[in-house]
Protein backbone atom coordinates (compact mmCIF):
# COMPACT_ATOMS: atom_id res chain seq x y z
CA UNK A 1 0.00 0.00 0.00
CA UNK A 2 1.10 3.64 -0.78
CA UNK A 3 2.66 5.77 1.97
CA UNK A 4 -0.32 8.45 0.57
CA UNK A 5 -3.00 5.76 0.58
CA UNK A 6 -2.31 4.71 4.14
CA UNK A 7 -1.78 8.13 5.66
CA UNK A 8 -5.65 9.13 3.82
CA UNK A 9 -7.23 6.01 5.53
CA UNK A 10 -6.03 7.15 8.70
CA UNK A 11 -7.04 10.65 8.29
CA UNK A 12 -10.76 9.02 7.39
CA UNK A 13 -10.45 6.74 10.01
CA UNK A 14 -10.08 9.55 12.52
CA UNK A 15 -12.60 11.76 10.87
CA UNK A 16 -15.11 8.60 11.50
CA UNK A 17 -14.18 7.80 14.97
CA UNK A 18 -14.79 11.67 16.04
CA UNK A 19 -18.13 12.25 14.20
CA UNK A 20 -19.14 8.77 16.41
CA UNK A 21 -17.87 10.07 19.53
CA UNK A 22 -18.85 13.56 18.88
CA UNK A 23 -22.77 12.24 18.16
CA UNK A 24 -22.92 10.28 21.26
CA UNK A 25 -21.63 13.17 23.21
CA UNK A 26 -24.49 15.24 21.85
CA UNK A 27 -27.50 12.61 22.29
CA UNK A 28 -29.72 13.10 24.98
CA UNK A 29 -29.17 11.29 28.36
CA UNK A 30 -30.92 10.48 31.34
CA UNK A 31 -31.92 13.58 33.09
CA UNK A 32 -33.01 12.64 36.31
CA UNK A 33 -36.18 15.08 37.55
CA UNK A 34 -37.58 12.10 39.36
CA UNK A 35 -36.62 9.06 41.09
CA UNK A 36 -35.71 6.16 38.58
CA UNK A 37 -36.79 2.57 39.30
CA UNK A 38 -33.51 0.39 39.56
CA UNK A 39 -35.46 -2.43 38.86
CA UNK A 40 -37.22 -3.83 36.01
CA UNK A 41 -40.61 -2.29 35.89
CA UNK A 42 -43.76 -3.40 37.92
CA UNK A 43 -47.04 -2.65 36.46
CA UNK A 44 -50.53 -2.48 38.25
CA UNK A 45 -52.99 -2.85 35.75
CA UNK A 46 -56.36 -2.39 37.02
CA UNK A 47 -58.95 -4.51 34.67
CA UNK A 48 -62.44 -3.65 35.61
CA UNK A 49 -64.14 -0.60 35.28
CA UNK A 50 -64.92 0.81 38.41
CA UNK A 51 -67.58 4.11 37.39
CA UNK A 52 -70.84 2.56 37.49
CA UNK A 53 -74.05 3.90 35.57
CA UNK A 54 -74.78 6.32 32.87
CA UNK A 55 -71.75 7.86 31.11
CA UNK A 56 -71.35 11.15 31.14
CA UNK A 57 -68.56 12.05 28.92
CA UNK A 58 -69.18 13.38 25.64
CA UNK A 59 -66.77 11.13 22.95
CA UNK A 60 -65.28 8.77 25.10
CA UNK A 61 -64.13 6.57 23.13
CA UNK A 62 -62.05 9.48 21.31
CA UNK A 63 -63.33 8.86 18.00
CA UNK A 64 -63.67 11.48 14.79
CA UNK A 65 -61.68 13.12 12.24
CA UNK A 66 -59.06 14.94 14.69
CA UNK A 67 -59.04 18.08 13.27
CA UNK A 68 -56.26 21.04 14.03
CA UNK A 69 -57.42 22.22 17.37
CA UNK A 70 -57.85 25.91 17.40
CA UNK A 71 -57.14 27.62 21.32
CA UNK A 72 -59.33 30.44 22.20
CA UNK A 73 -57.69 34.17 22.18
CA UNK A 74 -55.53 34.99 22.77
CA UNK A 75 -54.25 31.70 22.11
CA UNK A 76 -50.51 30.45 23.43
CA UNK A 77 -47.23 30.81 22.48
CA UNK A 78 -46.25 27.17 21.17
CA UNK A 79 -49.32 27.49 18.69
CA UNK A 80 -48.02 27.93 14.80
CA UNK A 81 -50.04 31.06 13.33
CA UNK A 82 -51.18 31.06 10.03
CA UNK A 83 -53.79 33.31 9.67
CA UNK A 84 -53.66 36.94 10.68
CA UNK A 85 -57.49 36.80 12.68
CA UNK A 86 -55.85 33.41 14.66
CA UNK A 87 -52.42 34.61 16.38
CA UNK A 88 -51.31 31.70 18.30
CA UNK A 89 -54.27 30.56 18.24
CA UNK A 90 -54.16 27.55 15.40
CA UNK A 91 -52.37 24.33 16.92
CA UNK A 92 -50.63 22.50 14.03
CA UNK A 93 -49.13 20.04 16.61
CA UNK A 94 -52.28 19.21 18.38
CA UNK A 95 -55.09 17.29 16.34
CA UNK A 96 -57.39 16.18 19.39
CA UNK A 97 -60.58 14.26 19.48
CA UNK A 98 -63.94 16.30 19.40
CA UNK A 99 -65.11 17.46 22.89
CA UNK A 100 -61.84 17.34 24.37
CA UNK A 101 -59.48 20.40 25.07
CA UNK A 102 -55.61 20.24 25.62
CA UNK A 103 -53.08 21.69 27.77
CA UNK A 104 -49.37 21.47 28.64
CA UNK A 105 -46.77 22.85 30.85
CA UNK A 106 -44.21 25.17 28.76
CA UNK A 107 -41.87 26.51 31.61
CA UNK A 108 -38.88 26.27 32.80
CA UNK A 109 -38.07 25.40 29.19
CA UNK A 110 -33.89 26.03 29.56
CA UNK A 111 -33.12 23.19 27.25
CA UNK A 112 -34.81 22.41 24.30
CA UNK A 113 -35.44 19.30 25.22
CA UNK A 114 -37.93 20.77 28.45
CA UNK A 115 -41.41 20.87 29.06
CA UNK A 116 -42.03 20.71 25.37
CA UNK A 117 -46.03 20.69 23.97
CA UNK A 118 -46.93 17.51 23.21
CA UNK A 119 -47.81 16.25 19.40
CA UNK A 120 -51.31 15.27 19.94
CA UNK A 121 -52.30 12.48 17.21
CA UNK A 122 -54.82 9.70 16.34
CA UNK A 123 -53.79 6.13 17.37
CA UNK A 124 -55.48 3.65 15.13
CA UNK A 125 -55.78 -0.24 15.82
CA UNK A 126 -53.22 -1.66 13.23
CA UNK A 127 -50.69 -0.43 15.94
CA UNK A 128 -48.63 -2.71 17.83
CA UNK A 129 -49.05 -3.29 20.34
CA UNK A 130 -52.47 -2.75 20.26
CA UNK A 131 -52.86 1.07 20.89
CA UNK A 132 -56.49 1.19 21.01
CA UNK A 133 -59.29 -0.07 23.49
CA UNK A 134 -62.06 -0.02 21.44
CA UNK A 135 -63.61 1.64 18.18
CA UNK A 136 -61.47 2.81 15.72
CA UNK A 137 -59.25 5.33 17.26
CA UNK A 138 -57.27 6.17 20.76
CA UNK A 139 -55.65 9.85 22.01
CA UNK A 140 -52.30 9.42 21.28
CA UNK A 141 -49.66 12.10 22.36
CA UNK A 142 -46.04 12.32 22.97
CA UNK A 143 -43.01 14.08 22.91
CA UNK A 144 -39.82 13.32 21.33
CA UNK A 145 -36.34 12.54 22.66
CA UNK A 146 -37.81 15.61 25.22
CA UNK A 147 -39.95 15.60 28.74
CA UNK A 148 -43.51 16.41 28.61
CA UNK A 149 -46.23 17.40 31.62
CA UNK A 150 -49.82 18.00 30.16
CA UNK A 151 -53.08 16.34 29.17
CA UNK A 152 -56.57 16.45 28.12
CA UNK A 153 -59.96 17.93 29.73
CA UNK A 154 -63.33 18.54 29.58
CA UNK A 155 -66.71 19.97 31.67
CA UNK A 156 -69.34 18.19 32.61
CA UNK A 157 -72.77 19.72 33.79
CA UNK A 158 -73.03 18.63 37.17
CA UNK A 159 -75.50 17.74 40.10
CA UNK A 160 -74.05 19.64 43.09
CA UNK A 161 -73.62 17.52 46.07
CA UNK A 162 -73.67 14.66 44.19
CA UNK A 163 -70.61 11.89 43.88
CA UNK A 164 -68.93 11.38 41.02
CA UNK A 165 -66.67 8.62 39.28
CA UNK A 166 -64.18 9.39 36.58
CA UNK A 167 -62.43 6.95 34.88
CA UNK A 168 -60.17 6.53 32.05
CA UNK A 169 -58.01 3.53 30.36
CA UNK A 170 -54.36 4.16 29.58
CA UNK A 171 -50.75 3.61 28.78
CA UNK A 172 -47.60 4.14 27.83
CA UNK A 173 -44.62 4.03 25.18
CA UNK A 174 -41.75 4.66 26.98
CA UNK A 175 -38.00 3.68 26.15
CA UNK A 176 -34.45 5.32 24.76
CA UNK A 177 -34.10 3.50 21.98
CA UNK A 178 -36.67 1.74 19.70
CA UNK A 179 -37.09 -2.02 20.67
CA UNK A 180 -38.11 -4.75 19.04
CA UNK A 181 -41.90 -4.47 18.99
CA UNK A 182 -42.00 -1.55 20.00
CA UNK A 183 -42.09 -2.11 23.44
CA UNK A 184 -40.92 0.00 26.69
CA UNK A 185 -38.04 -0.77 28.14
CA UNK A 186 -37.80 -1.41 31.63
CA UNK A 187 -34.16 -0.48 32.56
CA UNK A 188 -33.96 2.77 30.27
CA UNK A 189 -37.36 5.11 30.09
CA UNK A 190 -39.03 8.48 30.42
CA UNK A 191 -40.27 7.78 33.96
CA UNK A 192 -43.31 8.14 32.85
CA UNK A 193 -46.25 8.98 34.60
CA UNK A 194 -49.91 8.79 33.84
CA UNK A 195 -53.30 9.86 36.23
CA UNK A 196 -56.62 11.29 36.02
CA UNK A 197 -58.43 13.92 38.13
CA UNK A 198 -61.90 15.97 38.63
CA UNK A 199 -62.09 19.80 39.78
CA UNK A 200 -65.15 19.48 41.45
CA UNK A 201 -65.56 23.85 40.99
CA UNK A 202 -65.53 22.95 37.19
CA UNK A 203 -62.13 25.13 36.92
CA UNK A 204 -60.48 24.41 33.43
CA UNK A 205 -56.98 25.31 35.19
CA UNK A 206 -55.13 21.93 35.31
CA UNK A 207 -52.96 23.53 38.15
CA UNK A 208 -55.22 24.49 40.73
CA UNK A 209 -55.26 22.95 44.18
CA UNK A 210 -58.93 22.35 43.83
CA UNK A 211 -58.25 19.59 41.45
CA UNK A 212 -59.25 16.12 43.49
CA UNK A 213 -56.38 13.69 41.88
CA UNK A 214 -56.33 9.53 41.23
CA UNK A 215 -53.39 7.53 41.95
CA UNK A 216 -50.27 8.25 39.94
CA UNK A 217 -48.36 5.36 38.47
CA UNK A 218 -46.34 3.75 35.23
CA UNK A 219 -48.44 2.06 32.84
CA UNK A 220 -46.45 0.92 29.98
CA UNK A 221 -47.32 -1.34 27.42
CA UNK A 222 -51.09 -1.88 28.01
CA UNK A 223 -53.84 -0.79 29.05
CA UNK A 224 -54.68 -0.21 32.44
CA UNK A 225 -57.30 1.63 34.27
CA UNK A 226 -56.95 5.02 35.86
CA UNK A 227 -59.87 6.29 38.52
CA UNK A 228 -61.14 9.27 40.98
CA UNK A 229 -63.85 10.35 42.97
CA UNK A 230 -65.06 13.60 43.97
CA UNK A 231 -68.18 15.40 45.04
CA UNK A 232 -69.18 18.17 43.37
CA UNK A 233 -69.34 21.66 44.58
CA UNK A 234 -70.59 23.40 41.51
CA UNK A 235 -73.08 22.84 38.55
CA UNK A 236 -70.29 22.02 36.38
CA UNK A 237 -67.39 19.68 36.74
CA UNK A 238 -64.02 19.37 35.03
CA UNK A 239 -62.52 16.37 34.07
CA UNK A 240 -58.64 15.73 33.67
CA UNK A 241 -56.12 13.17 32.42
CA UNK A 242 -53.00 13.63 33.06
CA UNK A 243 -48.73 12.39 32.06
CA UNK A 244 -45.79 13.54 32.56
CA UNK A 245 -42.34 12.42 31.04
CA UNK A 246 -39.32 13.03 33.31
CA UNK A 247 -36.85 12.33 31.47
CA UNK A 248 -35.90 12.97 27.63
CA UNK A 249 -36.08 9.79 26.23
CA UNK A 250 -36.69 8.94 22.38
CA UNK A 251 -40.00 7.67 23.03
CA UNK A 252 -42.23 9.10 25.46
CA UNK A 253 -45.75 8.22 24.08
CA UNK A 254 -49.25 8.21 25.73
CA UNK A 255 -52.19 7.19 24.97
CA UNK A 256 -55.55 7.06 26.45
CA UNK A 257 -58.89 5.33 25.60
CA UNK A 258 -62.56 4.70 27.09
CA UNK A 259 -63.37 7.42 29.92
CA UNK A 260 -66.36 7.65 32.04
CA UNK A 261 -67.55 9.40 33.84
CA UNK A 262 -70.66 8.79 36.36
CA UNK A 263 -73.02 10.14 39.17
CA UNK A 264 -72.41 7.66 41.79
CA UNK A 265 -75.07 8.87 44.66
CA UNK A 266 -76.64 12.17 44.87
CA UNK A 267 -79.71 13.11 46.75
CA UNK A 268 -81.85 16.64 47.09
CA UNK A 269 -84.65 17.71 48.94
CA UNK A 270 -86.78 20.71 48.27
CA UNK A 271 -88.13 23.38 50.14
CA UNK A 272 -85.52 24.22 52.37
CA UNK A 273 -87.90 25.56 54.52
CA UNK A 274 -91.78 25.42 55.31
CA UNK A 275 -93.57 28.43 56.97
CA UNK A 276 -97.35 29.17 57.28
CA UNK A 277 -99.54 32.19 58.45
CA UNK A 278 -102.83 31.71 59.99
CA UNK A 279 -105.28 33.90 61.68
CA UNK A 280 -106.52 32.58 65.08
CA UNK A 281 -110.69 32.72 64.15
CA UNK A 282 -109.78 30.55 61.17
CA UNK A 283 -108.98 27.10 62.17
CA UNK A 284 -107.24 25.71 59.02
CA UNK A 285 -106.01 22.49 58.25
CA UNK A 286 -102.64 22.93 56.41
CA UNK A 287 -100.43 20.26 53.29
CA UNK A 288 -97.35 21.20 52.22
CA UNK A 289 -95.26 18.91 49.91
CA UNK A 290 -91.59 17.77 50.60
CA UNK A 291 -90.09 16.57 47.28
CA UNK A 292 -87.39 14.30 47.99
CA UNK A 293 -85.01 13.02 45.07
CA UNK A 294 -82.53 9.98 44.98
CA UNK A 295 -80.35 8.04 42.90
CA UNK A 296 -81.09 4.45 42.11
CA UNK A 297 -79.85 2.43 45.33
CA UNK A 298 -80.39 5.39 48.34
CA UNK A 299 -82.96 4.91 50.54
CA UNK A 300 -84.37 7.68 52.83
CA UNK A 301 -86.06 8.15 55.78
CA UNK A 302 -87.85 11.14 57.21
CA UNK A 303 -88.71 11.88 61.14
CA UNK A 304 -90.00 14.78 62.82
CA UNK A 305 -88.63 16.61 65.60
CA UNK A 306 -89.60 14.64 68.78
CA UNK A 307 -89.29 18.30 71.05
CA UNK A 308 -91.36 20.36 68.49
CA UNK A 309 -93.98 22.38 69.44
CA UNK A 310 -96.43 21.67 66.12
CA UNK A 311 -98.15 18.71 65.57
CA UNK A 312 -97.55 17.56 61.97
CA UNK A 313 -97.86 14.35 60.00
CA UNK A 314 -95.77 12.81 57.45
CA UNK A 315 -97.64 10.92 54.54
CA UNK A 316 -94.64 8.62 54.41
CA UNK A 317 -91.96 8.39 56.55
CA UNK A 318 -89.16 6.16 54.12
CA UNK A 319 -88.72 5.04 50.44
CA UNK A 320 -86.25 3.86 47.57
CA UNK A 321 -87.11 6.06 44.90
CA UNK A 322 -87.79 9.63 44.60
CA UNK A 323 -91.02 11.17 45.39
CA UNK A 324 -93.14 13.61 47.37
CA UNK A 325 -93.92 13.35 50.79
CA UNK A 326 -97.12 15.86 52.25
CA UNK A 327 -96.69 17.25 55.81
CA UNK A 328 -99.98 18.09 57.18
CA UNK A 329 -101.48 19.82 60.36
CA UNK A 330 -104.59 22.08 61.26
CA UNK A 331 -104.35 24.86 63.52
CA UNK A 332 -107.77 24.02 65.00
CA UNK A 333 -107.52 24.65 68.97
CA UNK A 334 -104.29 26.46 68.82
CA UNK A 335 -104.08 29.89 70.26
CA UNK A 336 -101.81 32.65 69.22
CA UNK A 337 -98.37 32.08 69.15
CA UNK A 338 -95.24 30.37 67.08
CA UNK A 339 -95.14 26.94 67.01
CA UNK A 340 -91.84 24.66 64.99
CA UNK A 341 -90.65 21.53 64.51
CA UNK A 342 -88.30 20.28 62.03
CA UNK A 343 -88.28 17.43 59.63
CA UNK A 344 -85.43 15.33 59.09
CA UNK A 345 -84.52 13.63 55.67
CA UNK A 346 -81.41 10.98 56.09
CA UNK A 347 -80.40 8.76 53.16
CA UNK A 348 -78.72 5.52 53.02
CA UNK A 349 -75.62 5.45 52.03
CA UNK A 350 -74.52 8.63 53.19
CA UNK A 351 -74.33 11.11 50.39
CA UNK A 352 -73.10 14.80 50.50
CA UNK A 353 -75.39 17.48 52.10
CA UNK A 354 -77.26 14.29 54.48
CA UNK A 355 -79.00 14.16 56.71
CA UNK A 356 -81.23 17.68 55.29
CA UNK A 357 -83.06 19.51 57.83
CA UNK A 358 -86.47 21.19 57.11
CA UNK A 359 -87.33 23.63 59.53
CA UNK A 360 -91.57 24.31 59.87
CA UNK A 361 -93.09 26.84 61.08
CA UNK A 362 -96.71 28.18 62.07
CA UNK A 363 -97.77 31.28 62.95
CA UNK A 364 -101.51 32.06 64.76
CA UNK A 365 -101.97 35.39 64.58
CA UNK A 366 -104.85 37.56 66.13
CA UNK A 367 -105.92 38.71 63.33
CA UNK A 368 -104.94 38.00 59.75
CA UNK A 369 -105.57 41.05 57.33
CA UNK A 370 -105.11 40.69 53.16
CA UNK A 371 -104.84 43.34 51.23
CA UNK A 372 -105.23 43.60 47.72
CA UNK A 373 -102.87 45.58 44.86
CA UNK A 374 -104.93 47.79 42.88
CA UNK A 375 -105.42 46.68 39.17
CA UNK A 376 -103.42 49.18 36.59
CA UNK A 377 -104.59 48.74 32.67
CA UNK A 378 -102.12 49.86 30.61
CA UNK A 379 -103.24 52.50 27.66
Amino acid sequence: MKRSTAVSLSILFAILLLTATVALLLRPRPVVLASTPAQPLTIAVGDEEVCTGTNLIANPSFEGDYPVYVMAAPGHPDCQTWFDDQPNQYCERVKLADDWHPYWLDTPRTENWMNIQPEYVPSLPHEQPPRVRSGEKSQHYFSFWSTHEGGLMQQVSALENGRYCFSSWGHAWSARDTLPGWLSDPNDHGDLYQRVGIDPTGGTDWQSPNIIWGDMRMQYDEFGLFSVEAVAQADTITVFIWSKANIPVKHNDVYWDDARLTLQYAASVEPGELTTLLDVAAPTAVTHTIGISVTPGLTWTASLDPQGSLPVSLSQNSGSASTDVDLSFNSTGLLTGTYTTTVTIDVTPPVPGAPFEIPVSLYVVPELYETYLPLVIRP
